[in-house]
This record gives C-alpha cells, sequence and structure tokens, in this order.
C-alpha cells in the first residue's frame, strides 16, 4: 500500500495469548473512521507462536502486513523499524496488550491532523487497583517525577503506550533517537520538545491486563531506565558539568546577564528590535531565553524562531510561549528568514565570525542584525579571567571578546551599513545585508536608529542613515 492516511505500527514480543482478540479490537475501532490505513505488524524475534499468528493475519486481508526482526532489539527498535517500513501520513503505534483501548486512537490521530499537533500521545491515569502493584505505580510516579527534574521538557507522561507523529515533521525525530529499548519513548518525547514540534498529551485510562503476563522486570529495567536516562541528559546537552552555572536555568541566566550587563541587558534587545519592521519573519541565533522576542517581538513579527544549544534555556523560552528548538549554529543549518539575529554570542564564535556571518546573511532574506557587547567585565585585568568562566555556555570559545574598536573592524570587513554605538553604551548593534539576490530584491527594511553618534557607513553608500 502507499498513501494512506493512518498507518499503525504494532510492536510484538510474545503476545499470542491476546494478539487475536486484540487485534480485532483495533482493527473495529478503525473501521469506523473515514480514514484509508494499514496495520505493520513488527515481531522482535518473539519465543511463543506470535509470529505464526501475525501471517495467519495479514493472510485475510491486504491491509495488514508484517516485518520481522531476528533477534530480539526492542521495543524502540520495533517502532522504527515499522515507521520506515510504513506509508501513512500520520504513523503511530499502540501496545497490542491495549492497557491502554484502540477506542483512544481517532482522537490522537485527528489531533495531528486537525490541531497542528506534530506528536500526539495518551497521559495516563490509573484505577490503583489496576496498575500491578502499589509498587508499579510508585516506581511510574517516581520516574515521572525525575524525568521533570532531570530534562525538564514538559512531558508529563513520555511511557505512555500510544504515540502518533506527523510524518512531514517528526520523521527526523523519531528515527534519530538513538535508544532502541523502553527508554526510547522518553527519548523521542524530549526530542521532540527540544525541536520546536507541537506535543500534545491526552488524558486516557490505563486497565492493567490481568491475563498477560507483563514483559517488564520491576529491578533491572529501572536501573536500565536509570542509565539511560543520564546517558541521554548527557548527550542531549542536560548536564551541568563544564557549564557556567548561569546556564543552568532560564531564571537564572536572566538574573545573572541583569546583575552582569546592569540595566543594558534589556536595552540591546529594544535597539534591535527597532531595526526589525512589524511584520517580518526573524530568527534569533543563540536566542538565551528569548528576551528579544518576549520583551519586544510578541504580537509585532510574522513569525519567531529562536535557535539555542542549550536545553534548559530552549525550555524556559518555550515554557513562555516562544518558539525556540535546539539547535547547534557550529554545524545545523540556519533556517531562513527575513531577519537573522544573534545578540551577545558572537564572541564565542569569534574565531570563525565571518564564516557564521557568511551563513546567517545566506539565510536571511533582508538583513542580519548583530548584537554585541564591547564593554564588559571581561576586559578588565584582574576579573577577566572569572569573568569568562562565569559565562562558560560549555561550546565555543571564552577568552576572546569584542571591544568598540574590533567590532567596528569586524562590521567594515563585512560591509555593514551601519554600525552603531552611543556613548557610554555596553553593546553595539551591525546591521548587513542579506547575500542571496533572489530574495533581497532592494534594501534592507530596516528603521534606522535615533542615536547621534552611530557609525554608519551607509552614509557613504548613498543609503541615508542606518539601513532602509
Amino acid at each position: 500500500m502507499s498513501g494512506v492516511d493512518l498507518s499503525l505500527v504494532v510492536p510484538c514480543y510474545d503476545e499470542v495469548g491476546h494478539l487475536r482478540q486484540s487485534v480485532a479490537e483495533v482493527v473495529e475501532v478503525l473501521e469506523q473512521t473515514r480514514w484509508t490505513w494499514e496495520l505493520v505488524f513488527v515481531d522482535d524475534a518473539s519465543r511463543d507462536d506470535t509470529r505464526a499468528v501475525i501471517r495467519e493475519l495479514c493472510a485475510t486481508d491486504p491491509r495488514l502486513r508484517a516485518v520481522f526482526h531476528e533477534r530480539n532489539r526492542g521495543r524502540g527498535a520495533a517502532f522504527k523499524t515499522g515507521f520506515q517500513a510504513a506509508t501513512g501520513a500520520i504513523t503511530g503505534f499502540v501496545d497490542i496488550d491495549l492497557e491502554v483501548h484502540a477506542r483512544y486512537v481517532p482522537a490522537l490521530v485527528t489531533l495531528v491532523e486537525r490541531h497542528g499537533v506534530d506528536v500526539a500521545t495518551g497521559l495516563r491515569y490509573y484505577v490503583l487497583r489496576q496498575t500491578g502493584g502499589l509498587h508499579r505505580a510508585m516506581l511510574s510516579w517516581v520516574y515521572r517525577r525525575l524525568c521533570g527534574l532531570l530534562l525538564n521538557a514538559g512531558v508529563r507522561d513520555s511511557e505512555t503506550g500510544c504515540k502518533f507523529f506527523k510524518r512531514a515533521t517528526a520523521s527526523d525525530v523519531v528515527l534519530g533517537a538513538e535508544h532502541d529499548g523502553w527508554f526510547w519513548d522518553t527519548e523521542v518525547m524530549v526530542r521532540a520538545a527540544l525541536a520546536d514540534l507541537v506535543v500534545h498529551e491526552m488524558p486516557v485510562l490505563f486497565l492493567r491486563r490481568r491475563d498477560k503476563q507483563s514483559t517488564v522486570r520491576v529491578l533491572p529495567d529501572s536501573i536500565d531506565y536509570l542509565r539511560a536516562l543520564v546517558r541521554f541528559r548527557r548527550s542531549a546537552g542536560f548536564t551541568l558539568a563544564g557549564v557556567s552555572p548561569i546556564y543552568w536555568s532560564g531564571i537564572g541566566y536572566d538574573l545573572a546577564m541583569r546583575l552582569l550587563y546592569r540595566g543594558q541587558y534589556a536595552s540591546q534587545y529594544g535597539d534591535v528590535a527597532q531595526r526589525i519592521p512589524a511584520g517580518a519573519s526573524v530568527v534569533d541565533v543563540c536566542c538565551g531565553t528569548a528576551r528579544l522576542y518576549r520583551d519586544h517581538l510578541r504580537g509585532r513579527v510574522g513569525s519567531y524562531l529562536g535557535l539555542d544549544v542549550n536545553p534548559h534555556l530552549v525550555m524556559a523560552a518555550r515554557r513562555d510561549g516562544a518558539r525556540v528548538r535546539r539547535f547547534d549554529v557550529r554545524v545545523d543549518p540556519i533556517p531562513p528568514a527575513d531577519y537573522v539575529v544573534i545578540c551577545s554570542s558572537l564572541y564565542h564564535f569569534s574565531a570563525t565570525a565571518d564564516a557564521l556571518l557568511a551563513r546567517m546573511r545566506a539565510a536571511a532574506r533582508k538583513a542580519v542584525i548583530v548584537g554585541e557587547p564591547v564593554r564588559n567585565l571581561s576586559q578588565l585585568p584582574v576579573v577577566g579571567r572569572f569573568a569568562a568562566a562565569l559565562t562558560n555556555p560549555g561550546v565555543g570559545e571564552l577568552a576572546g571578546r569584542y571591544d568598540l574598536e574590533s567590532f567596528r573592524r569586524f562590521a567594515h570587513a563585512n560591509d555593514a551599513v551601519e554600525v552603531w554605538c552611543p556613548p557610554g553604551a555596553r553593546n553595539a548593534i551591525a546591521v548587513f545585508r542579506a547575500t542571496d539576490p533572489k530574495t533581497n530584491a532592494g534594501e534592507p527594511d530596516v528603521p534606522a536608529s535615533d542615536a547621534t553618534d552611530a557609525v554608519t557607513p551607509s552614509r557613504k553608500l548613498g543609503l541615508g542613515r542606518g539601513v532602509s
């Protein structure tokens, strides 16, 4: 089959006792929808007769097909195999024991199809006597809280056995998740949040089956979960080691910036925002907690996307309503926008600043705006080294800082159309044209500053003050 509306992947491992009945219930639900659909079984090297039952079921309906693992690879690997084999515009899975029943499938799929959701999943609610014992309920509660504390991704129940993904937007997240076992569920949900996908958790009732022997091994699996959680936390950038405490939380970051810049932290964002006209699209590189958007651009620009490598800051900005995703500017392609902005972060890439600026200019349709501190504590002989360490984000360069003259040299060498720094200011701003002639018709539409001492090469180019 090709081009179906919905692909439902069914990972299987020793499911023979309930497989026929569960599939019948799933098919009954899907038959009542208007969608074209397929079921893709993935048998993960079952030890019982599950494989034979799957072949029997597939022989009865062309919408049912199967992939077989020759060795047991884990629940995450099984779904990724099914996802690659599936064709649906919306692809998801259910645990075929139906402890979260198939009746929830249409509502979850509708969230993706009609309501702009990229990932729809269940948020399990329990009847206590149905949890399989108080210890299981407690372990689930503790794990949820631990994930919230260590990953802080805004997902309340990552482990629910029913998830649906918009293939057009979520494929990279699904297939890029590295863990192949049960921890895959947690990893894919956190990666989805960090990738700025829209995630919706819908309440579902969890009812444990008494006729099925669980494959979960409480103690060994709990240990494996914790190990995987620690490894993923490190690989996803949540680790605190080697990173200044300033970057451990969004609240701490904003407070530290205000103290370091003594009131001028926010003013730089206002000065940059003045150069972005209403209705424009903006990509904010190294956006931190997205203060540019939250304080100055919300409700005024056509679209905003913040990019930052620090997941703590990404999630803090998302909780405040900004579109922000985790992004490593050193290797990831910069998304296109009318205006590409970078504030107070260029010094982290001073050795490759020209190349980074060229990439930003190629992504911009109108202009690139760079705001950079040119007077700061790191330039003082005694406290400079301490101040540099205090602002260590864990990536990029620490030693180099721009002063006003070096920033002007950088700006002029790259043909800035405006360089602006009023007397006594801690920050300077430079504006550069986009480089793509197909998207840069006319001059960049950037309102000029009112500063009286702005250094404006644009006058020499006959462009008037600033950029327009």
